[in-house]
C-alpha cells in the first residue's frame, strides 16, 4: 500500500512539471529557422528557369479536341504532357476569362505564398527571412518539379487570393460549386 502511494505521488510530482500544450504556450514558440538548400540568395527561383509559352491542347481518340488554352507559361523543360495535366486540371478560374491563371508561375507563386502566409501568421517560422527562404526552397521545389503536392491543394489552396469569397483551407461542398472545387465529385448525371 504504501508503494502504491509513493508510486502515484511520484505520477502527481511528473504530471505537474510536465509543460502542458496550450494555444498560448504553442504561440511563445521561437518557429523555426530555414536554411537554404535548394534556392539561392538573392536569385528568384522563378529566374532560375527558362520560361516559355505554349497551348495546352487535349485531344480524344477521335482527334477531337476536348480541352484547349492557349499561352500557358511553363518552364522550357516541362514535357507537354506535365503542360497539358496544369493547364486543364489545376490552373484557376474559368477558361477564357481574365481571372484565369496563365500558367505554373502563378499556380506556383499561389499555393507558395499562401503556405508561407499561414505560416507567418501562425508563428511557425521564427523570422521573415525565415518565411522567405521557406517560401523560396518551396517554389524551387515545385517549378523544378522535384515534389508535388496531391490535386487538392493545387485545386484550393490560395484560392481566396482570387477569389476572396472562397475557403481556401477545405472544399465544402454544400458551399462550392463542385466546378469550382474539384476535389469534390461532380454529381451524378441524371
Amino acid at each position: 500500500m504504501a508503494e502504491n502511494r509513493k508510486a502515484a505521488a511520484v505520477a502527481d510530482s511528473v504530471a505537474a512539471s510536465a509543460p502542458v500544450a496550450t494555444k498560448s504556450s504553442t504561440k511563445s514558440a521561437p518557429g523555426l529557422t530555414w536554411q537554404r538548400y535548394f534556392s539561392k540568395p538573392g536569385v528568384s527561383p522563378y529566374d532560375e528557369v527558362v520560361w516559355e509559352k505554349r497551348d495546352a491542347i487535349i485531344q480524344d481518340f477521335k482527334g477531337k479536341t476536348i480541352f484547349e488554352q492557349k499561352d500557358v507559361e511553363v518552364p522550357s523543360d516541362w514535357s507537354v504532357t506535365a503542360t497539358n495535366i496544369v493547364a486543364s486540371k489545376y490552373l484557376h478560374g474559368q477558361l477564357g476569362t481574365p481571372e484565369r491563371e496563365t500558367g505554373v508561375r502563378q499556380l506556383v507563386s499561389r499555393v507558395a505564398e499562401t503556405i508561407r502566409d499561414w505560416g507567418k501568421k501562425d508563428g511557425y517560422f521564427a523570422s521573415d527571412e525565415d518565411a522567405a527562404v521557406f517560401h523560396d526552397d518551396l517554389a524551387h521545389l515545385l517549378i523544378q518539379q522535384k515534389a508535388a503536392f496531391n490535386s487538392p491543394v493545387w485545386f484550393n489552396v490560395g484560392c481566396d487570393r482570387l477569389e476572396p469569397n472562397s475557403d481556401d483551407r477545405t472544399c465544402r461542398p454544400s458551399a462550392v460549386p463542385w466546378r469550382r472545387c474539384r476535389a469534390v465529385a461532380p454529381p451524378p448525371a441524371r
